[in-house]
């Protein structure tokens, strides 16, 4: 009898406290739901982890309007400029290979000579690309989509200023997706391999699907590109017919690809996340060093040629701006009604992200006021007000 009690007492504490966490997830839900209506959402994911597991996960809205599927777990999200964090952890595998190095001038891979103008004694780095004090603007040749590389910033071409600004390289932190998307280029020149390809060895051993072309993933999870209100702004079509895979190695003209159209569901975004905030192991898989984790998570001032403390350490920023009195890692990335955020804060074990298509992208202290109003909540309940 007494076992019998005991039993009881234990079924219904524990029915309790289901019952206590469905209400608590059922709060969250209404309250990131109504972030997202505020905020014009036509679709996105929200999700949460801590010290490893999944503890919050939200859909939100239709992926294809017409034939009424809903956002799920199988949905990809082209992800903007997180896109440079996903690169740089594939980027900073192959320089624990040895086959790239921080501190060597870029020149040695391309196979031509690379410098500021203003500059030309000074090497140009892969840790200066990776931190965006290299000097080279987003500007200039690189807005020409047929331009090959070498014709924008080899020291051989005339007028090649227009592509940098006249600050020594690694003195000065300007952002540029330029700069970063010649980390693919760098990735294809080394590997001899497609960019694709070589992110697919960060992807398959993570069980992860996704990569730089949507045309290589199942069609009816691929969205249209949406504005705000839930009005189709690229079509599925076009999509995918714009992001054909044909294999081909080309760091001439693949520079302009992995800074900001990585394709990825919002859990293995999550997962990616999980990775770096445990110090590069996730599900029991290494993906890189704890102390390269730690470096990409860290100021490069006074590390190779960086003479200037940058707000992003390698491919991964640190936001003191977020959450009062702590550093919260991780990267966004914005498009016009496209936000897309993954952060994280290794002392708590918390991971966030957030999938947002067709949405608000109004910013408050450089980051998407959306992004602060869902993070924000998350971080209360599982931080917070944890035990």
């Amino acid at each position: 009898m007494k076992r019998f009690l005991a039993a009881l007492l234990a079924l219904l504490t524990l029915c309790g406290t289901l019952t206590a966490l469905a209400e608590d997830t059922a709060a969250l839900d209404a309250a990131i739901e109504k972030i997202l209506r505020r905020h014009k959402a036509s679709c996105a994911t929200v999700m949460a982890a801590k010290d490893g597991q999944v503890v919050y996960t939200f859909h939100y809205g239709l992926k294809d309007r017409k034939q009424k599927l809903p956002v799920d777990s199988e949905t990809f999200f082209k992800i903007a400029s997180v896109s440079k964090m996903v690169t740089g952890i594939r980027v900073m595998m192959l320089v624990e290979e040895g086959l790239l190095d921080l501190d060597t001038d870029i020149s040695t891979y391309l196979g031509y000579k690379v410098v500021n103008p203003y500059y030309p004694k000074k090497p140009l780095t892969l840790r200066m690309l990776m931190s965006h004090t290299s000097s080279i603007k987003s500007s200039g040749g690189y807005s020409n989509e047929k331009n090959p590389l070498s014709a924008i910033i080899s020291s051989e071409v005339k007028k090649q200023s227009g592509n940098f600004y006249k600050e020594t390289p690694g003195s000065v932190y300007r952002y540029s997706n330029f700069g970063a998307g010649i980390m693919g280029s760098l990735m294809e020149a080394v590997t001899g391999r497609n960019l694709n390809d070589v992110l697919q060895d960060l992807f398959e051993p993570l069980g992860i699907e996704g990569g730089y072309y949507p045309s290589l993933l199942n069609e009816a999870d691929v969205q249209p590109v949406f504005s705000k209100g839930g009005v189709t702004h690229i079509s599925k079509k076009s999509l995918l017919a714009s992001g054909v895979y044909n294999g081909e190695v080309n760091p001439e003209m693949h520079y302009r690809i992995c800074y900001g159209r990585v394709y990825i569901r919002a859990r293995d975004l999550l997962k990616l996340g999980i990775m770096l905030c445990q110090g590069g192991e996730v599900d029991g898989v290494r993906v890189l060093k704890e102390e390269t984790v730690q470096l990409m998570c860290s100021s490069q001032l006074g590390k190779g040629g960086v003479t200037i403390d940058s707000p992003y350490g390698l491919c991964v920023n640190m936001m003191d701006n977020l959450v009062k009195g702590r550093i919260i890692y991780g990267h966004q990335g914005l498009l016009t009604d496209q936000v897309y955020n993954c952060y994280f804060d290794p002392e708590s074990g918390f991971v966030f992200v957030l999938m947002g298509n067709g949405v608000n992208s109004s910013m408050r202290d450089h980051i998407a006021v959306v992004a602060r109003n869902c993070f924000d909540p998350l971080w209360k309940a599982f931080v917070e007000e944890s035990p």
